[in-house]
């Protein structure tokens, strides 16, 4: 993978929301229904001895869900390998989309009904990143202008039975309309909840707590030094 170089910069609402993208020449804002700062750049493992499933200490091979809709995967099973396949699922569908109505679907599909405010923060999101990269707030927009984000590794915090904070590392890729690219790094701590019968997004950011140190480019010795854990992708699909 390309090493990524570059200025750090961390808008304010990233900055307050946990979330750090690194960027040779942009940087995403992520705005959440909760708000919150913090210093805990580390964050604890989890105990495999009293953990569900238990709590996975390696790569992962992610999994697939059982059915597809809406351009993502439902029906993830009832582990916290499941809730790593949803998290990354869902995090590169809503942070890769530049249409703020699909944002919205997406959370009305994959997000946690008990935030009821996800659907219109993460369509406002896809605004500020729009803006942010310097493209009509509103509208369609010309091929090839697109904004592809992957997630690549993982590290867990507060694992329970029905939920769990998957924090995933990610690279993402910007082509603008006169098909030039560019590309970042990105720490996004993804709130993961089971309910009704399926793992669901809770928040992006909002933690409480600052990821920031955890920066690094995916696959790396660097980011392995970090605590960060291979993802495999699943083979595939839904059907």
């Amino acid at each position: 993978m390309r090493n990524f170089t570059g200025t750090t910069r961390i808008l304010p609402a990233a900055a307050a929301l946990g979330v750090l993208l690194i960027a040779t020449l942009i940087t995403v804002p992520l705005v959440m229904a909760h708000h919150g700062h913090g210093t805990n750049t580390t964050g604890t493992r989890p105990n495999p001895a009293t953990d569900p499933s238990p709590a996975p200490t390696g790569a992962v091979t992610l999994v697939q869900g059982s059915q597809a809709t809406d351009g993502i995967e439902l029906g993830y099973p009832h582990t916290i390998i499941g809730a790593i396949s949803a998290a990354a699922d869902y995090l590169d569908a809503v942070a890769s989309t530049l249409d703020p109505d699909y944002a919205a679907s997406l959370m009305r599909t994959a997000g946690d009904p008990a935030n009821t405010a996800l659907p219109t923060d993460l369509a406002h999101s896809t605004v500020l990143l729009r803006g942010d990269l310097q493209l009509p707030t509103n509208g369609p927009l010309p091929a090839p202008v697109s904004f592809q984000t992957t997630a690549q590794m993982y590290q867990l915090r507060n694992v329970g039975t029905d939920s769990v904070l998957v924090l995933l590392l990610t690279s993402n890729t910007f082509i603008n309309a006169r098909g030039g690219s560019a590309q970042t790094m990105g720490v996004y701590p993804v709130k993961m909840h089971w309910t009704g019968g399926d793992w669901r997004l809770a928040a992006v950011g909002g933690t409480g707590q600052d990821y920031s140190g955890l920066a690094a480019t995916p696959d790396t010795s660097a980011a392995v030094a970090q605590g960060w854990l291979a993802l495999v992708p699943a083979t595939g699909g839904a059907s």
